[in-house]
Parts: C-alpha cells; sequence; structure tokens
C-alpha cells in the first residue's frame, strides 16, 4: 500500500477512497439511510430507539403498579406483608426472594460505567437481559389466568408487561443486526429458579415467586429503560 500511495497517479483516488471507506464504517451504525418521506426524513434507526423506549417507560410505571398492587390488593397482600415480616427476621429463603434477581446472571454493564464501551457486545448483554425475562413474564400470565379470583387489574398488568418485555427483545434484535449485520449471537436467557414455585401448587410457593418477579422486574425494568437510552445516545448521537 505505501508503494501504490507513493505513485501520483493512484495517491489522490486510493487515499479518497481510504477516507471514504473509513468514514462509512464509523457511522453505518450511526447513520442508516434516511427514508424520505412527505414533511421530513424518517430514520429507522432512530425510530425503533424511540419506540424501545417509549415500551420501556410503559414496562417501568406498569411494573411499579403491579408491585405496589400485590402489596395492597386483598387477593395478595396478606402473603406479601407476611414476607416482608420475614425478610425483617432474616429468613433467608424469603430474603432471597425478595434480594436476588436472575437477570443479574447475564452480567449486566454497571449503569454508572460508560467508559471505552463495546457496543456489539453492549447491545447482546441487554438482550440477554431483556430475555431472561421471556419465560417467567409468560409463565405468570398462564398462572394468573388459571388462579381462581385473581383481579382483572392485576392480570391484565402481567398481561400488558409481558407483551412490552417481548416487543423491546424485538426491537434490540432489531437494533443488533442493523448495527452490526454480519455479527452472529447465541441467546442465552438464563433459567428463573422460582418457576417450579409458580407452578406449584402450594400456594405460598406460588406467591413467593410473584414476590421474587415482582420485585426483580420492577428493578430491572428501570435498569432496560436506562441502558436503552444510553445506547440510543451511544448509536445514533441523539438525545444525549
Amino acid at each position: 500500500m505505501a508503494l501504490l500511495l507513493s505513485q501520483p497517479h493512484f495517491s489522490g483516488a486510493l487515499l479518497l477512497l481510504l477516507v471514504s471507506n473509513l468514514l462509512l464504517w464509523e457511522k453505518a451504525a450511526s447513520n442508516l439511510p434516511c427514508v424520505a418521506e412527505e414533511g421530513g426524513c424518517w430514520n429507522p434507526l432512530l425510530e425503533t430507539f424511540n419506540s424501545a423506549i417509549q415500551k420501556a417507560e410503559t414496562l417501568h410505571n406498569l411494573a411499579d403498579q403491579l408491585y405496589v398492587e400485590l402489596y395492597y390488593n386483598q387477593f395478595s397482600s396478606g402473603q406479601f406483608w407476611d414476607f416482608s415480616s420475614q425478610i425483617i427476621r432474616q429468613d433467608k429463603t424469603v430474603v432471597r426472594a425478595g434480594s436476588y434477581c436472575h437477570s443479574s446472571l447475564t452480567n449486566p454493564p454497571n449503569t454508572g460505567v460508560h467508559i471505552n464501551i463495546e457496543i456489539t457486545s453492549y447491545l447482546k448483554t441487554l438482550i440477554n437481559f431483556v430475555g431472561s425475562w421471556i419465560s417467567p413474564l409468560f409463565h405468570l400470565v398462564i398462572e394468573l389466568s388459571a388462579t381462581k379470583d385473581v383481579p382483572e387489574t392485576i392480570l391484565s398488568k402481567a398481561k400488558e408487561i409481558e407483551e412490552n418485555n417481548r416487543q423491546i427483545l424485538s426491537d434490540l434484535r432489531w437494533i443488533l443486526n442493523k448495527v452490526s449485520p454480519v455479527t452472529e449471537m447465541t441467546e442465552e436467557f438464563p433459567h428463573w429458579e422460582y418457576l417450579s414455585f409458580l407452578k406449584s401448587s402450594d400456594k405460598n410457593n406460588k406467591f413467593l415467586a410473584m414476590f421474587n418477579l415482582s420485585y426483580c422486574i420492577d428493578h430491572d425494568s428501570k435498569y432496560i429503560l436506562l441502558q436503552l437510552r444510553l445506547l440510543k445516545c451511544l448509536i445514533t448521537g441523539k438525545d444525549c
């Protein structure tokens, strides 16, 4: 290459080509072709981020509402306040249910550390983080639907949470494909240890699973929202 660039005939054209390719490579992820529409320009990547963030906001609001309602609705309040008392008494089983979230097995980035972050790896980690909730939320809806006397307000929130989480995962898969089309990913969603509790005929076990799930999805939904906003900034350069 040094020999070619030293030749007057080739230097200008090759240098321009190299610079152009470098710029294209650096900007490919953040500047997808803009789709012209009446009244402006539509950027599919930016709009997908906006859509995912909107769903994440809805997810977090619903998760927060579900967590509070399970504490105060007659359907579950007795069990949930008992669990809180057991946490105060340092019951190891209940303390774990009220503090440990299986999504942590995906090794999500620290929310306060964003230096030298590799975008593709970051996206993959967030996909696994969001994906870790696919099975628990799916089975929560199934179990609540089959449980007698479940309030419609609780069931409807569970269904909306499950749907929004599933759509966020779909958006993240699309974003990864656009940002890094050649990247292959093996999705590894960690197992939720309370699934057998949720399916149990034992009432206490079933509510302990809901206790863990409601705490963790409330916590994790906020994390998902924050990470989507950060990724939007890093990839599109918008709303930083």
